[in-house]
């Protein structure tokens, strides 16, 4: 072995022991907010909502006695610092923090009113949809992201007669250490898209968020990149192939590995779309689609929940008094293309943030109010029986119902090491500091001529890529100079963001530059 190459392993092991460290305070969205405040009796407040608070390996604790009053019924979310002390809590129309003050009573802007047009924002239940991120370059502020969505009447052929879509997906900011509203109703997309449904996974870089947000057709979708500088245009794609059918009330989560993207339509006629994702250069790939149209009932909440690895989801059947379809929570296994029955009860909420289990709200007495429970399927992996269904595990206070899971990211999703998109760790600036290999792109920001230089190398054969906010490559070439000068006009770019990637003697070297045209 070389001392090159026990270099970069002693880097390795380095590097893979901090980042066990930094995983596991990683502890973002540990804790979950259940109950709901839209039940006035027999609970006053403050106890009407209720804290789950998870650690990397189970339910820590539960605390029934929160401040905080919000209605959650459809739409709930909730942030927590890096060591998992609980902070902000949101239904996507009202903010309130740890110690229940309520820092906005009404996050959407002013010309767009409640649904049902009433004044009272004590009890507006909205449907899936707040996402808290924290911001890549700043650990003591937090993104959450919103939609703001109104009912339509559609004029073109429909299968809805009134359908309610997202008129602006917004986003505010918050101050964490003293758990303060920044600023709010900061728009990102005014296109029509999906009511509420939006999620995020870790960049390949283990800092950066990928965000996603389903359109009004099947077959779209828009991407964003939200980095230290900000969150990049929301990008429309299109994906080939794919009939474009008409679709509210979505649900979409990843896989725990961030590898796989899952999109189920809600309301009416129900798909589910898997993708193979891309955390490099956020793209879908590889769509298999099912009709699960003769499974559940077009009145069958969304309320779909999948297994940590992608390869089962979990939904919830009626009771249609219909003896041909037995209502209960089923698990559908996508090898198999089997559906089975997991229990006779329909309180489905959610996988846990640790990716464990997940937990459905069931009572020890049926059609009563007293003896609330989550219980839980340990092993949701499992195929059938072997999912491991565990009744009556935790007991709440309050009550807990849900009709779509909470959302949140994944925190505890590291980066790609040694992928060509993980500048952050081994392939760039450690082994870069080593070396004293480096890449300079100027002038920055650029107008027009762009120069890249390569320092320090003796290899003129230098592979040169550039890549979008997206990670798409949108130019590349073998040099065989250590400098180059290129004409972004002829490029015909978009101003944005940009990253220059340098192969120089088998290590990558990345900067980033903005282009302004």
């Amino acid at each position: 072995m070389s001392t090159l190459q026990k270099i970069r392993l002693i880097l390795l092991v380095c590097i893979s022991i901090l980042l066990q460290v930094h995983l596991s305070a990683q502890r973002q969205s540990d804790v979950v907010w259940a109950g709901n405040s839209f039940f006035s009796t027999p609970w006053e407040a403050p106890f009407r909502n209720f804290l789950l608070v998870f650690n990397e390996d189970s339910l820590e604790y539960i605390d029934n006695e929160t401040p905080i009053v919000l209605s959650g019924l459809d739409s709930r979310a909730a942030y927590s610092d890096r060591n998992g002390n609980f902070k902000f809590a949101s239904n996507g129309w009202r903010l309130v923090n740890s110690a229940g003050e309520i820092l906005s009573y009404k996050l959407w802007r002013d010309d767009m009113l409640w649904p049902g047009g009433s004044s009272d924002t004590s009890l507006v239940s909205l449907s899936k949809g707040p996402l808290f991120l924290e911001d890549p370059g700043d650990s003591n502020r937090v993104y959450l992201f919103y939609g703001q969505y109104k009912t339509i009447y559609p004029t073109w052929p429909s299968v809805f007669t009134s359908i309610n879509y997202d008129l602006f997906f917004t986003y505010a900011l918050l101050d964490v250490s003293n758990q303060s509203l920044i600023n709010q109703n900061n728009v990102v997309l005014t296109d029509t898209t999906s009511v509420s449904d939006a999620v995020a996974v870790r960049h390949g870089n283990g800092r950066d968020w990928w965000i996603l947000k389903p359109g009004i057709y099947t077959n779209e979708f828009y991407v964003a990149l939200l980095d230290p500088s900000g969150l990049s245009e929301m990008e429309k794609i299109t994906i080939p192939g794919l009939v474009p059918r008409e679709q509210t009330y979505t649900v979409s989560h990843f896989t725990q590995d961030g590898n796989t993207f899952i999109h189920f339509t809600g309301l009416g006629p129900k798909w589910v779309q898997r993708y193979d994702f891309d955390r490099c250069s956020g793209t879908l790939s590889n769509p298999q689609e099912t009709d699960l149209t003769g499974l559940f009932r077009e009145q069958d909440p969304c309320n779909f929940t999948i297994s940590p690895d992608g390869s089962k989801f979990y939904a919830v059947r009626l009771n249609y008094n219909d003896s041909t379809y037995i209502p209960g929570t089923y698990q559908y296994d996508f090898e198999t293309d089997i559906l089975s029955q997991t229990s006779e009860r329909t309180g489905l909420a959610f996988l846990t943030p640790n990716f464990k289990e997940i937990l459905f709200f069931t009572r020890l007495v049926p059609n009563t109010i007293t003896d609330l429970y989550f219980s839980s399927i340990n092993n949701p992996n499992a195929a059938g029986e072997n999912c491991d269904v565990e009744y009556f595990k935790y007991e709440v206070h309050n009550f807990p119902y849900m009709l779509y899971s909470p959302n949140f990211a994944n925190y505890r999703l590291g980066p790609l090491l040694g992928s060509e998109c993980d500048p952050l760790t081994t392939n760039s600036l450690l082994v870069q500091k080593e070396l004293k290999k480096s890449v300079d792109v100027f002038p920055n920001p650029n107008h027009g001529i762009l120069n890249i230089k390569v320092n320090n190398t003796s290899n003129k054969e230098n592979k040169i890529c550039i890549h979008n906010a997206l990670g798409q490559v949108v130019y590349s070439q073998v040099n065989l100079e250590n400098q180059l000068q290129l004409n972004m006009l002829e490029l015909q770019l978009k101003s944005g963001i940009y990253w220059v990637t340098v192969e120089a003697e088998n290590q990558l070297l990345r900067k980033k530059f903005v282009f302004s045209n």
